[in-house]
């Protein structure tokens, strides 16, 4: 549906992973959110960290979620690397101050590799703490910790810039920063 009604996607190949689908709730699988809390409070555990019988722990998600990143971040090496050379590549911004909520083209002009990642909720708050706690990510300024830590809203978006870097063969990421996170201006009530 985002190729189909975006302009700016027009012609852009779609490529679906398995390593994005949506958290395995175990016994919770398609039962109500309140359900899922019902069941962590009553086991002592607070929501939406918990792990219902059966269910795919945070721990084995984030090892997912990494294995699509070092994947994403070859196929990005394999496709779009500009100089070919090890160093740092042009795709390397420098963060700017954002506001918390953003505009939809803040911290696109002038970076070469855009990648559109679509997920379900548990899976990208995975993600979003993979990025803030192992990989250091700031987030925006006058950003609510609180808030980046709650689950994004359906089809809320979140806008990161990377440095990369190439070592030898390989493409990581040796810097990363939030542009915003959340955003949800773009839903028409």
């Amino acid at each position: 549906m985002i190729l189909k009604h975006n302009s700016s996607c027009s012609g852009l190949p779609m490529t679906c992973d398995p390593l994005l689908k949506e958290v395995n709730f175990g016994i919770a699988e398609g039962g109500r959110m309140q359900d899922m809390k019902d069941m962590a409070k009553a086991a002592g555990q607070s929501f939406p960290g918990y792990t219902p019988p059966e269910g795919e722990t945070q721990e084995q998600v984030k090892e997912r979620f990494k294995k699509f990143w070092e994947k994403m971040l070859q196929q990005i090496q394999s496709e779009h690397w500009l100089d070919r050379g090890e160093g740092e590549s042009a795709v390397a911004v420098t963060p700017e101050a954002s506001p918390v909520e953003g505009k939809a083209d803040d911290g696109v002009k002038g970076v070469p590799v855009h990648v559109l990642v679509v997920g379900h909720g548990a899976y990208m708050w995975v993600a979003m703490h993979y990025f803030v706690e192992e990989l250091h990510c700031p987030l925006p300024e006058g950003f609510d910790k609180t808030r980046m830590f709650s689950v994004s809203p359906n089809t809320g978006l979140c806008r990161f810039l990377l440095t990369l870097r190439k070592d030898k063969d390989t493409v990581h990421s040796s810097g990363i920063h939030c542009v915003f996170m959340h955003r949800a201006d773009h839903i028409k009530k």
